[in-house]
């Protein structure tokens, strides 16, 4: 397990590209390597084959958030589009995961007045190499407007 120091989500939908940055958030990176198909050797079941990979990575995610922020966050984790996650590992390691939630964050007391520590999931669930999408240049077409994607925090 890893545990990465910030982190950027990414909501891709009809009506644009949208980003939530969170420079001081917390990612544990839970990396499975999982197989669609396992069987035990007929003749010495100590031996396991085991073919078609895929990868159904865990993503543990703690930041520290203000009330108002929080319902941006649950709002943000609960639109309707692709979600990504995206974050710099070692300084230099840029990656990027689709991923869908399998856990919002909880809304704890102290924090309809105080800033409090919020825990969240999400999982990415992929075969070979997830890839890396420029959400720079992605234009979305709505009928008859073409909108270019462009960062908003």
């Amino acid at each position: 397990m890893a545990a990465i120091k910030g982190f950027k989500l990414i909501r891709w939908n009809s009506q644009g590209v949208f980003f939530l940055s969170c420079e001081h958030g917390e990612v544990e990176y839970i990396p499975r390597r999982k197989y669609r198909i396992e069987k035990k050797n007929a003749f010495n079941p100590t031996i396991l084959h085991q073919r078609e990979e895929y990868r159904e990575d865990g993503f543990d995610l703690q930041v520290t958030l203000n009330p108002s922020e929080y319902y941006n966050l649950l709002s943000f984790l609960t639109n309707t589009g692709k979600l990504y996650l995206e974050y710099t590992a070692y300084d230099t390691i840029k990656s990027q995961f689709p991923v869908t939630v399998s856990q919002l964050p909880k809304c704890p007391d102290d924090l309809h007045e105080y800033p409090e520590k919020i825990k969240f999931s999400l999982e990415s669930r992929y075969i070979g190499s997830p890839g890396f999408v420029d959400f720079s240049i992605i234009i979305v077409q709505d009928d008859d407007e073409m909108v270019s994607g462009s960062q908003q925090t």
